[in-house]
């Protein structure tokens, strides 16, 4: 009995031991790791296109610089005409239209300085729904497509033409994916919100003003400057070399600007026919030709 005891009592001492050793109320605890968490941004995804041309190419020189904004002078002189060009349009097609006043509204008076920098995106801003853009046809993966913001690379593409007459430097400039009627093959600029923008800049020498004019059908960009200046005898040639088209501007006799254009062939639209249709076809021609 007194064996028992003691067992026992020499059990508990032990217990007691590795109680206090894995307890023990001095003892350090481990550091706690102190992780940083920051909160996600999310943004709702959108299958609405902003663009009439949906490029998957981003150019550097379109995104990253962002060049001072410029301001309207509706009252100032601006004597000399030095450039203008015009297209046109179906005026009956209201949406497009409707795109393409929007544009204008936002460039017309607008004031390039000498030495700055004419971007259209920074200027007409993005194409959304609250701006009053609407549903248009828009070029995507080679096909005509309907799209928020439909024609207003018709806009970008007539002040190119002007920007190209008056000698202005052509910074940035993209061709379409698919071939448009409104300007020549290879003398269209193409835009599409945060990716592809259309720039040139005012080495004139003096203050320009744009005019534009959009009605009855027709778009027009115009260039004024403050001072009499001389851009010189300029010449736009455009030739096809091979599936490209090759654009130059000679000033005085001298190459100043070349772009060359590719456009892809526009996608065929698939066959709606399905098998259902092809089979009740089938079947009313069988119970046409059976005799009774």
């Amino acid at each position: 009995m007194k064996r028992r005891i003691c067992i026992i009592l020499s059990v508990a001492v032990i217990v007691s031991a590795l109680v206090s050793c894995t307890a023990h109320p001095d003892e350090e605890k481990p550091a706690t790791v102190a992780t940083e968490t920051t909160a996600a941004t999310t943004t709702e995804p959108t299958t609405v296109t902003t663009t009439e041309n949906l490029n998957t190419t981003f150019p550097e020189t379109s995104t990253k610089t962002i060049y001072k904004g410029l301001s309207k002078d509706e009252e100032g002189s601006y004597p000399h005409k030095i450039a203008t060009y015009t297209t046109y349009y179906d005026s009956s097609n209201t949406t497009r239209t409707t795109n393409l006043k929007n544009a204008v509204k936002k460039l017309n008076n607008l004031v390039v300085p000498n030495n700055q920098v004419f971007s259209f995106n920074q200027n007409v801003g993005k194409r959304t729904v609250t701006a009053g853009y609407q549903t248009a046809k828009i070029v995507r993966d080679a096909e005509f497509v309907d799209g928020l913001g439909g024609g207003v690379c018709q806009v970008s593409s007539t002040i190119f033409e002007c920007a190209l007459r008056a000698n202005a430097e052509i910074v940035v400039r993209h061709a379409h994916t698919l071939k448009v009627s409104y300007v020549p093959l290879g003398g269209d600029a193409t835009v599409q919100w945060n990716t592809q923008d259309f720039q040139w800049k005012n080495t004139s020498g003096t203050d320009l003003r744009i005019k534009m004019k959009c009605e009855s059908g027709s778009l027009t960009c115009t260039l004024y400057a403050k001072d009499d200046i001389n851009v010189g005898d300029v010449n736009i040639n455009i030739s096809k070399s091979g599936n490209s088209y090759v654009l130059t501007r000679t000033v005085n006799g001298k190459q100043n600007y070349k772009t060359v254009s590719t456009y892809k062939e526009q996608k065929k639209k698939k066959e709606t026919t399905t098998k259902k249709s092809k089979k009740s076809t089938t079947t009313k021609k069988a119970q046409t030709t059976k005799k009774p």
